[in-house]
């Protein structure tokens, strides 16, 4: 490879941890591109342990790098290859390698890579180059990295989004209407809501806004108070007439079977609107909701599984059969 050109970047630190060692600096993202591979389960079933790259996550970093306002701090992790002839100079603190494409194998971050080379803009990026990795090395420095690391959870995300000011227009709404639930001391919700993290008996932020979501439609025009008064009079009357008629009051605050009231939500909020002109007083919903409650079996609120939708379609059929001219 006499002909092949050479790279090299200072400013390099090496460090050892265990066994291993690792170079840390920082390269232009454009080297990246040109040096960078990765291999995935599908291409090599064999020696492949990356997961197939998702297009659209790529092209949104490069989105988000040529806003002008996208920084990436985090360390893209590599494994120098044989055929790179990495090599190491104590005194200058730098390394040299041969500039070709399949130079470095990517343990973490291929998204972020393929990303650069979407993106227009070119980034000066931190890597952590690891040498002399043997195949078993790198697939165990894949697995550690992507098992010992600890996402952040996404009730925490929706929670700090306000003060990221990255909101949209419906991410907005619906924290104003789970907020009031969450401080309204007449709220049915009040006290069995957690903001930002999973909490055994309580409703999420995450599971709340995946609930109410498709119902936006359904409140189109209303602010964030008429929402809440509304769908609190309709959780007060389910819990009255379906939950605590049947025994199970704290079902209410059961992830699947919160999600299952949501979705029938739509459905009695029609009748209530068509017999009481849009009166939406707990009483109102409890005429229709009544006798849901008296047809229910128990056990379908009492164990209702995983799935929310089967559980909404047991609430419709067991509404059907209270019916009477």
């Amino acid at each position: 490879m006499a002909n092949e050109e050479r790279e090299s970047f200072g400013s390099v630190s090496l460090v050892r941890q265990g066994s291993h060692r690792f170079y840390s600096l920082t390269m232009p993202s454009e080297i990246l591109e040109k040096t960078c591979f990765v291999v995935n389960r599908e291409e090599d079933p064999i020696e492949g342990f990356q997961r197939e790259l998702d297009e659209k996550r790529a092209k949104e970093i490069a989105v988000y790098i040529d806003s002008g306002l996208g920084t990436i701090p985090s360390s893209i992790v590599l494994s120098a290859q044989e055929e790179a002839e990495l090599k190491y100079d104590s005194k200058k603190k730098s390394v040299s390698f041969l500039k070709i494409p399949k130079a470095f194998l990517i343990i973490d971050g291929q998204h972020r890579v393929f990303g650069f080379m979407h993106a227009k803009t070119t980034l000066r990026v931190p890597v952590v180059i690891y040498s002399d990795l043997s195949k078993r090395d790198e697939t165990r420095l894949f697995i550690d990295i992507n098992s010992k690391q600890k996402g952040v959870p996404p009730e925490l995300l929706l929670d700090i989004k306000k003060l990221a000011e990255y909101e949209n227009t419906q991410e907005e709404f619906l924290r104003e209407v789970f907020d009031i639930f969450l401080h309204d001391g007449k709220s049915v919700l009040y006290g069995r809501l957690s903001p930002s993290q999973k909490a055994k008996g309580k409703i999420t932020r995450a599971t709340f806004n995946t609930a109410l979501k498709p119902m936006i439609k359904v409140f189109l025009g209303k602010t964030a108070e008429e929402t809440y008064e509304i769908f609190n009079n309709y959780l007060t009357a389910f819990d009255e007439a379906v939950l605590s008629a049947n025994g199970v009051h704290e079902q209410l605050y059961n992830t699947t079977v919160f999600r299952a009231i949501c979705a029938f939500f739509a459905i009695v909020a029609a009748k209530v609107k068509d017999r009481f002109g849009g009166i939406y007083t707990p009483d109102n919903f409890h005429h229709f909701l009544k006798g849901v409650g008296d047809s229910i079996k128990s056990s379908n609120l009492k164990k209702p599984g995983g799935a929310y939708k089967p559980l909404a379609l047991i609430f419709e059929e067991s509404l059907k059969k209270s019916f009477t001219l």
